[in-house]
């Protein structure tokens, strides 16, 4: 069982408001934002047009006609500015970016939290939820939650393989690159770089994928994935973190026809090609 987890973040902020906004974010975002019912919240990307990975985010449906966005932090790209790029005629306002922080809490910490803060949304970490404060470790103190140390949930997110946008992604990272499917509707319509994501998932795969790594010894970002003879290179570490009663573990690029289960060098420590947690 995963331990509870509880640590304050950054996030960017934004609204998009008015009559026109539902079909803006509809467009635009992999999501099925038009789904989405008042009082809804899911996670989805902005993308570029060549189906590039720009911004993770959370999309909240405040009322029929405004939505709030909880976008990733810097070093990830500006996602809002993408938004208001494609915006030209639609009667709608972009309002934002600006930064806040928000209270990631583990699922098992949510009976504690209920109805506590600004908005609560799905966590970009898989099992976890983001609550937005004015004050997120007040907010914790208020509920009877004891915040962890930073690297506990950096722990819980490389464990879980889930990408930090602008550390384990790169400009021209794709969506089944870093494990985004989950973010992404393929029932709806179309949306900026849908058909880059489309002809991946309907008809081929990603050259690469990031993969979780179990280590035997500490790595860094940057360190080259090896085959078994340290010859041929397969992919670089993005992510490093100990995991408590697993060990050292890594996130990395690696190439597609690596499989799970396979040795690798990693830096200088060996190491396992993990399954998708």
């Amino acid at each position: 069982m995963t331990p509870s987890v509880a640590a304050v973040v950054p996030r960017r902020i934004a609204w998009v408001e008015g009559p026109d906004a539902p079909a803006l974010l509809h467009g635009l975002l992999t999501a099925d934002i038009a789904a989405l019912p008042v009082g809804g919240a899911t996670r989805s990307l902005v993308l570029t047009t060549q189906g590039h990975l720009v911004a993770q985010m959370a999309v909240a449906r405040d009322a029929d006609h405004a939505f709030t966005l909880l976008l990733d932090p810097y070093p990830a790209a500006d996602g809002v500015a993408v938004i208001a790029a494609h915006h030209v005629s639609e009667d709608a306002l972009v309002l934002g970016p600006e930064d806040a922080r928000v209270l990631v809490a583990t699922d098992d910490l949510i009976p504690l939290l209920s109805g506590a803060g600004d908005l609560q949304v799905p966590g970009l970490i898989p099992g976890t939820v983001e609550v937005l404060a004015d004050d997120p470790a007040q907010l914790a103190t208020d509920h009877g939650i004891a915040l962890s140390p930073d690297a506990a949930l950096e722990a819980l997110r490389v464990a879980c393989g889930a990408a930090a946008t602008g550390i384990d992604t790169g400009e021209r990272t794709l969506v089944q690159e870093a494990l985004l499917d989950a973010s992404v509707s393929f029932d709806k319509g179309c949306y900026l770089g849908q058909e880059t994501v489309a002809r991946l998932h309907y008809r081929g795969h990603a050259n690469r994928r990031l993969a979780r790594i179990a280590l035997d010894g500490p790595a860094a970002p940057g360190d080259p994935v090896t085959a078994a003879d340290g010859a041929v290179p397969v992919g670089e570490v993005t992510s490093v973190a100990e995991v408590p009663g697993t060990g050292w573990m890594a996130l990395a690029m690696v190439r597609h026809e690596v499989p799970d289960g396979t040795s690798v060098g990693v830096g200088g420590t060996q190491g396992r090609l993990l399954p998708p947690a």
